[in-house]
């Protein structure tokens, strides 16, 4: 016996969207994508040739410096795992690496999001909903970069301000309070964004 299929009400994308774009490079906000940058050119292509090496797999961690040990590996995978039965589409990658000037870690996230080999029995679906946060240690610096679905989730002061009220702990080489923290906060900054579409699918609803 074969039970009737569900009846599936489809909602137009732009009442999800919600952030707004920003360039890897210049940090520019737009309303809107664009394959180029409208204020100082870079594309994906500029990437490609920026950083001209094998790319690796995306991996939940990727410690190029050596202060992730295999304790403090398994809390990340714990807290992940926790956001994941709220959200079990939504993933997180870790890289900490010493990075010189003039490398910005924008356009490193950029590149990394969309040339990292895939994990085994990952999808590219899956990539779309993931977060990258890269971490310098040689300059102290952090950066977000989120996967094009889940970009449309991406309210930008709320994760601006993770980044400030965590960066205390970088400075101090303290790096599990600092990932676990961004964890915890990153959990309800979806609860949050995950009411807000609730609210506007009732709306069009109504």
């Amino acid at each position: 016996m074969t039970a009737p299929l569900e009846k599936r009400k489809i909602y137009p994308a732009r009442i999800f969207k919600r952030a707004s774009v920003v360039c890897p490079s210049c940090l520019q906000r737009f309303k809107d994508a664009h394959e180029q940058c409208p204020r100082c050119g870079f594309d994906a292509l500029r990437a490609v040739e920026q950083f001209a090496f094998t790319p690796p797999v995306m991996e939940r961690v990727m410690d190029q410096v050596g202060v992730i040990d295999d304790g403090l590996k398994k809390e990340i995978d714990a807290a992940v795992l926790k956001v994941q039965k709220r959200f079990p589409q939504v993933d997180f990658h870790f890289c900490i690496a010493e990075l010189d000037d003039p490398i910005k870690l924008p356009e490193l996230g950029f590149w990394m999001m969309n040339a990292c080999l895939l994990r085994d029995g990952q999808v590219e679906s899956d990539r779309a909903w993931s977060m990258l946060v890269l971490i310098d240690v040689k300059r102290g610096l952090v950066s977000i970069t989120p996967g094009y679905a889940i970009e449309a989730f991406f309210e930008d002061s709320g994760w601006e301000n993770i980044l400030r009220e965590l960066s205390e702990d970088l400075a101090a080489g303290d790096y599990r309070a600092a990932i676990i923290y961004f964890l915890k906060s990153a959990e309800c900054l979806l609860l949050e964004a995950a009411l807000q579409v609730k609210q506007k699918i009732r709306k069009v609803s109504s």
